[in-house]
């Protein structure tokens, strides 16, 4: 769940939870070019992925 300031930033009502993502974006050789912390309110985003096995 939601803190009360990220509740009270992203306009949440009561009981909305939250996605909580941290990315590293690198480039081609490897050298790490971008960080993200995200909070997400989860109502509102589909999440999807593809990995190759």
């Amino acid at each position: 769940m939601p803190s009360g300031d990220e509740a009270e930033r992203l306009a949440l009502p009561t009981g909305v939870p939250v996605m909580l993502i941290a990315r590293t974006a690198f480039d081609a050789t490897g050298v790490a070019v971008e960080v993200d912390n995200m909070v997400l309110d989860s109502s509102v985003y589909v999440l999807e992925f593809g990995f190759d096995a």
